[in-house]
């Protein structure tokens, strides 16, 4: 009798929180809201060693979006990188403005958006400063109501300008020679 009564406990138990979770997931929210934060960024860390030199570089690139209604969404972000290829060290500086406009739902977890940039980099690897203005789309999955999966498909239509040099480009070209130009996947995470 004990054991039929642990596993009758132990079914009600598993019964509980199986519709507690259901329940849960039920009254989910996903999007956006006015006054929400998003933030993300990335850290990327590489080294080499090619021919006997050692080259090494480091990127951190904090950044935040504020929802100034349910759709829009304003965003700076901060890039510092450094590099070294064994002869010389270098450290550039990227600050990056934004605008987001989630434009479609494709579903409850899938937010389709428009993006704007402004970028201005400066440092070791620019003669003088550069400044770039990008145009793209991108989509959300949202895994939780506060971890996201964003997937940025950037500057379908660009703008760089260094010095008496400046470059258009509209459309993808396929290739990702760029790394503030190229598709990106990342996390974010909704406060």
């Amino acid at each position: 009798n004990w054991f039929k009564m642990k596993k009758l406990l132990l079914f009600i138990t598993v019964l509980f929180f199986g519709i507690s979770t259901i329940n849960a997931q039920d009254d989910a929210s996903y999007g956006f809201a006015k006054g929400d934060w998003v933030m993300g960024g990335s850290v990327t860390f590489g080294s080499a060693d090619t021919d006997g030199v050692e080259s090494s570089d480091s990127t951190i690139a904090p950044g935040a979006h504020y929802f100034m209604n349910d759709n829009w969404a304003l965003g700076v972000s901060i890039g510092l990188m450094s590099s070294d290829d064994g002869t010389s060290e270098m450290s550039d500086t990227n600050v990056s403005f934004s605008a987001r406009n989630y434009f479609m739902d494709l579903n409850e977890r899938n937010k389709i958006y428009f993006s704007l940039g402004l970028g201005i980099d400066s440092g070791d690897s620019y003669s003088d400063s550069a400044t770039s203005f990008g145009a793209g789309f991108g989509i959300n999955y949202f895994m939780t109501e506060n971890i996201i999966i964003d997937f940025n498909l950037a500057n379908i239509l660009s703008y760089n300008k260094q010095g008496d040099n400046s470059s258009m480009n509209i459309g993808w070209e396929g290739t990702m020679n760029n790394r503030w130009a190229s598709p990106t996947l990342g996390i974010i995470f909704k406060l």
